[in-house]
């Protein structure tokens, strides 16, 4: 029998070998993810050159820059925030105890997610505890 794990590191890597010619959810590759300012971060990457379109998660199957399955992106939207705790300050605080720095997260803080699209643009997905949806934004790949 095949493990999971395995067989998606096998696929993903046929993914990326035939690029166009496999089914579009599979083509939506992560590649990056972290935690930011949210304030920062919004202003900053609706400001970007490269910045094509934006919105809220709802927004995005009707967005004519969004080439890819729908579903994964909202999969993703749904599970961002899992793997964080939100807390009133982040830092080594008596009401952290327990809490690694890097699982914590402020109001003031979002994570973000980084997809390459099959027609090669990025799509940013970032959720911030404070809004009770996700954002994203459609933009150049940086060098195209």
């Amino acid at each position: 029998m095949v493990k999971p794990a395995w067989f998606m590191t096998l696929l993903l890597v046929v993914t990326l070998a035939l690029g166009g010619l496999v089914p579009s959810g599979l083509a939506q590759v992560e590649k990056q993810r972290g935690k930011v300012m949210y304030g920062w971060f919004r202003e900053i990457i609706l400001r970007d050159a490269t910045t094509l379109s934006n919105g809220e998660l709802a927004q995005l199957q009707t967005d004519s820059n969004f080439v890819g399955d729908y579903a994964v992106i909202v999969a993703a939207a749904s599970g961002i925030l899992e793997d964080y705790v939100v807390v009133e300050r982040g830092g080594y605080f008596p009401e952290n105890q327990g809490i690694p720095r890097n699982q914590q997260l402020t109001r003031t803080e979002a994570v973000y997610r980084v997809f390459v699209l099959e027609n090669g643009r990025e799509l940013v997905l970032f959720r911030t505890p404070a809004k009770n949806t996700a954002e994203y934004v459609i933009r150049r790949a940086k060098g195209n």
